[in-house]
């Protein structure tokens, strides 16, 4: 089994697309993490910004003061959980570029791999080419003659 220099290069391609099927999943995995808990942040943000504006709408002039107590507890532990989502976020968010760099080094890799394939392949065409067009030549007589100068 003799291949050609494209074909082979071709394989290789083939091979490290494959091998980058895990590096492709983790980065789109990561994404889809990091958008869940924008989301999550956003929805504590929502119930904080609702919580606050309900308490509001009761009025604190009639509230106990174990009622307003609660409350600013109630509040601590939701800023407590934002502050924590926030950071959540922002673990993602680096472990995210990690995953795109590696995605991208795999990408480029495939790439430059693509390319030069595509250069072999293209050469040997040209080639087939010169050797068909000098079969051709050779076999009904028209190569023109070689001129010697002396």
């Amino acid at each position: 089994m003799n291949l050609k220099r494209s074909q082979r290069m071709q394989k290789l391609v083939d091979i490290e697309t494959q091998q980058s099927q895990p590096v492709v999943a983790k980065f789109k995995a990561d994404q889809v993490a990091l958008q869940q808990q924008e989301e999550a942040l956003r929805n504590l943000l929502t119930y904080r910004e609702e919580y606050t504006e309900k308490f509001k709408a009761q009025g604190n002039a009639g509230a106990s003061a174990f009622k307003i107590q609660d409350f600013y507890c109630f509040l601590q532990k939701l800023d407590d959980a934002i502050v924590q989502q926030r950071q959540v976020l922002v673990n993602l968010d680096q472990q995210l570029e990690h995953s795109r760099l590696a995605w991208q080094r795999s990408h480029q890799r495939i790439e430059a791999l693509q390319q030069v394939t595509d250069q072999s392949d293209q050469q040997e065409k040209t080639l087939a080419r010169k050797q068909s067009q000098r079969q051709l030549e050779e076999r009904f007589g028209l190569k023109a003659p070689e001129v010697f100068s002396t």
